[in-house]
């Protein structure tokens, strides 16, 4: 998502090529020819497939929570996202995936006993941030791959990432999409906790420490995207300067290959965890 500033388009062939490789003709290629994308393997299509079904019943089911006011509907909605989640290390038998995904039917059962489904909503902002802060920051270990490393060697080839200040910006990028991941996980857990009459706290009888409003569920809720999409377009801003002597695809044209590549990529990333889980 972030490596948008070091795509390769095609078309920018026909620009000149900037000053830093004009002396240096073994640069040319990493620069002109087109990287080649691999076309998908039939097991990963049907789980991308499988992602996608999951995906739709999640939002069908939080439609129709929003509709009905059916708190169990709220929670019948993350239970399936987080399957959707756990998909690829439940199919492959993996403890901690089986584990997690007992641990979320039991926490929202019990929450469906109180008649909280709301709460199970509201904390699943918490969770996304936490979730993704925890993805990037476990690849940028001495022995792995960063992950933006890695997103633009699946998008693109390794061609691109061995270009002058590539493999260092995509380090140093991992590192940040950790930090105002996990930075916002944090202000969104005192959020859910805190706000008042209907927050995590006051749910359970207890005094916040904080009294936060109910309308801070905007930010909860859309806010909190709003911020990542943010953060997104003003790292990409950054990039075009940072990485000038480089060619820069446009943002949208980056989305449309990250939707296109998306199975290979989660492909990756559970194959990653499988080997993590030995």
């Amino acid at each position: 998502m972030c490596a948008a500033g070091s795509t390769f388009d095609p078309m920018l062939q026909s620009r000149r090529l900037p000053e830093t490789f004009a002396g240096d003709p073994r640069a040319l290629p990493s620069v002109s020819a087109p990287v080649p994308v691999p076309p998908l393997a039939a097991p990963t299509a049907r789980r991308s497939r499988a992602f996608v079904f999951g995906l739709l019943a999640y939002v069908v089911l939080l439609v129709a929570a929003f509709a009905t006011g059916n708190a169990l509907l709220d929670e019948f909605a993350v239970f399936a996202l987080f399957s959707v989640l756990l998909l690829p290390g439940l199919r492959r038998g993996h403890l901690l995936a089986w584990s997690a995904w007992l641990v979320i039917a039991a926490v929202l059962a019990w929450l469906a006993h109180r008649g909280q489904g709301q709460l199970a909503l509201d904390s699943l902002p918490v969770l996304i941030n936490a979730a993704l802060c925890v993805v990037f920051a476990r690849t940028l270990r001495p022995d792995r791959e960063p992950l933006i490393a890695r997103i633009i060697r699946i998008l693109e080839g390794p061609e691109r990432l061995a270009l002058p200040g590539v493999e260092r910006y995509a380090r140093r990028l991992t590192w940040a999409w950790a930090f105002v991941l996990g930075l916002q996980a944090c202000l969104l857990l005192v959020v859910v906790a805190c706000s008042v009459p209907d927050g995590a706290l006051a749910s359970f009888g207890a005094r916040p420490p904080l009294a936060i409003a109910s309308a801070w569920r905007w930010y909860l809720h859309l806010g909190s995207y709003a911020w990542v999409f943010g953060f997104l377009v003003l790292e990409y801003a950054y990039r075009r300067w940072r990485l000038r002597h480089l060619p820069h695809a446009p943002l949208p044209v980056f989305l449309a290959r990250l939707a296109r590549r998306w199975p290979a990529l989660a492909a990756s990333f559970a194959a990653d965890t499988a080997h993590t889980d030995r």
